[in-house]
């Protein structure tokens, strides 16, 4: 876990929260997870775009797992009809907050609480597509750029070749409200293997452990499979709602996540895009884009 911020009691303690600084955990405890930083943790600089900050799995963490997951298979541990169970997602390990259920199709963070952290696997995997005018590509799945829109770097650390664009709506002194478009891979060696189930686990990430950092609820729109090119496809959208204290007048973003099977046994093809709620002008632009995405070659 990399994210400063009130995390539950990694002690157990019910209904209260401890603070996280990036490196260690406070002595102090609170019954409010929007608590002021506690004065003796220094706090961090988030740079990005209203809650671009990600979990990074502590490293004892891990040992522990790998250490758990020797036992599960030393003592031959199996359910009651002698069947195994799951084995644990060592990648999106992390102190506090719940991994992936890789038995079943994850359910949404609950509504007006802040946020419920999902453990996001940190990928490893790295390529870069070479990119053609007026497009963004990822291995084969291919959207038009938006004229106007500027190029962007946005990084998610559960997706590699990731090619973006962003659109400035609301700045106040450093901190900015943004548009976004793009498409990303990812990776199956981060258990990233069913559309469906990778699309509400993207969506899930978005939503409650980095993108929006004020999230405050998520009303799905439409969950349902579909084709791009061709190929099956996952296509999910929602609104997902903030209490932004900088951007009083947002209520949040429209969300489209599409996970579509590129015919790789390494890799899905992603492609995401939000434009604020009300926003129709830009709503449209994003919507035409959208309508271009396809599978090339």
């Amino acid at each position: 876990m990399s994210t400063p911020g009130w995390y539950p009691d990694p002690g157990g303690a019910p209904g209260r929260f401890r603070f996280w600084d990036g490196a260690r955990w406070s002595a102090q405890t609170t019954a409010n997870p929007h608590s002021p930083t506690p004065a003796r943790v220094p706090a961090r600089n988030d740079p990005q775009r209203s809650g671009k900050g990600w979990i990074v799995a502590l490293a004892v963490l891990v040992a522990l797992t790998l250490i758990a997951v020797a036992a599960f298979w030393f003592f031959g541990l199996r359910g009651p009809t002698g069947g195994g169970t799951a084995v644990p997602d060592e990648n999106s390990s992390s102190p506090t907050v719940p991994q992936w259920d890789e038995t079943s199709t994850p359910t949404p963070p609950p509504p007006n609480n802040g946020g419920s952290v999902v453990a996001c696997p940190i990928t490893s995997d790295k390529s870069s597509t070479s990119q053609v005018s007026g497009k963004l590509t990822a291995d084969t799945l291919q959207v038009d750029q938006i004229d106007g829109w500027d190029p962007d770097t946005m990084y998610l650390d559960f997706t590699y070749d990731g090619h973006w664009q962003s659109k400035t709506i609301y700045q106040t002194g450093g901190t900015t409200w943004e548009s976004n478009i793009g498409v990303a891979l990812l990776s199956a060696d981060d258990d990233f293997t069913d559309i469906s189930t990778s699309a509400e686990q993207v969506m899930e990430c978005l939503a409650s452990s980095d993108y929006y950092k004020d999230f405050s609820g998520r009303v799905d729109i439409s969950s349902a499979a579909t084709t791009i090119a061709g190929h099956a496809a996952w296509h999910i959208e929602s609104e997902i709602h903030v209490n932004d204290p900088d951007f009083p007048k947002v209520q949040g973003d429209v969300v489209d996540v599409i996970v579509v099977d590129l015919g790789s046994q390494d890799h899905l093809g992603l492609y995401m895009s939000c434009y604020t709620i009300g926003d129709t002008a830009v709503q449209q632009q994003v919507q035409t884009a959208m309508a271009t995405l396809t599978v090339i070659g």
